[in-house]
């Protein structure tokens, strides 16, 4: 049995279904949305909060392995705060489920207690798995996921701009969250892992957003679309009338600006290793069909 955390997110739905793909038993935590389709293909579907470390040690008992991993809430006017309480959570239930073999989601700066942006609590969270002393953890440290740059389509598509307070010529390391998933099926099915080990993955090389969006803008046929530097205050706003939490808009921003300054991602260098394969192009192809355009 295989216990996967997040299957209603972007990359744990991927990871059960993948498992599911290769005949594994998998179970799954529902926690809000509902898990019918994957209940479907033959999933367990257990209900709970992960917060709750009980709720989580149901999910977790008698597996082999599990997927563990923070969820995004980006309206959670308490992020930072609700993701430390589900670090602890959910190292409290897997040492009381005494699951032998963990994959952790985690992010490239996790290891810096003063990483920028949405990925702090994720510091706080390798640090709670750290203390399993008795468990073989894989921490998979990503790229930004090339799946957020979907986010700005309702600007793309209603103001023909796309735009952030990154600069437009910086270069940083994207990953499909395909990509991610894969990894860490693979890697849950093989348990090939032992002691407390991570593993980067940066996608196969850096690209800027001013690339980022002219490839976006050449599938949506408006092939001279622009990205623009926009005022932090004015990216703020902009996610907080989007329906993110002040806190979360302000960590947006600040990872942003980081880009900028020193380059969240600089000190770590792409290896064979931790290149992944899927292109920025190959993405968009996957993510934007032709019927999908810009509103002129």
């Amino acid at each position: 049995m295989l216990a996967v955390m997040g299957a209603a997110g972007n990359v744990g739905s991927k990871v059960a279904n993948l498992l599911l793909d290769a005949g594994e038993d998998v179970r799954v935590l529902q926690h809000g949305r509902e898990m019918t389709a994957l209940r479907a293909r033959g999933a367990e579907v257990v209900t709970g909060d992960a917060m709750n470390a009980d709720e989580l040690t149901a999910l977790f008992a008698g597996a082999d392995a599990a997927l563990v991993l923070l969820p995004e809430n980006v309206a959670d006017p308490t992020f930072v705060e609700n993701r430390v309480a589900m670090s602890r959570a959910t190292r409290d239930a897997l040492r009381q489920a005494d699951v032998a073999s963990v994959v952790a989601l985690s992010t490239v700066g996790a290891d810096r207690a003063d990483v920028p942006g949405p990925p702090r609590g994720l510091h706080q969270f390798e640090r709670d798995l750290s203390e399993l002393v008795d468990t073989n953890v894989l921490v998979l440290r990503s790229a930004a996921y090339m799946d957020y740059l979907l986010a700005a389509l309702p600007m793309i598509q209603t103001q023909h701009v796309n735009g952030g307070a990154t600069k437009g010529d910086v270069p940083f390391p994207m990953v499909a969250t395909q990509d991610v998933a894969r990894e860490a099926a693979e890697r849950l099915r093989r348990r090939d892992f032992t002691g407390h080990d991570v593993k980067f993955l940066l996608g196969p090389e850096d690209r800027t957003m001013a690339e980022a969006t002219a490839a976006i803008g050449a599938r949506l046929g408006t092939p001279d679309l622009p990205y623009v530097e926009f005022p932090p205050e004015g990216v703020k706003a902009a996610l907080v009338g989007a329906g993110a939490s002040e806190q979360v808009a302000g960590l947006i921003v600040d990872l942003q600006l980081a880009r900028n300054e020193e380059g969240s991602f600089g000190a770590v260098e792409r290896t064979a290793a931790s290149m992944t394969p899927t292109r920025l192009e190959d993405f968009l192809d996957q993510a934007l069909p032709s019927d999908v355009g810009a509103d002129r």
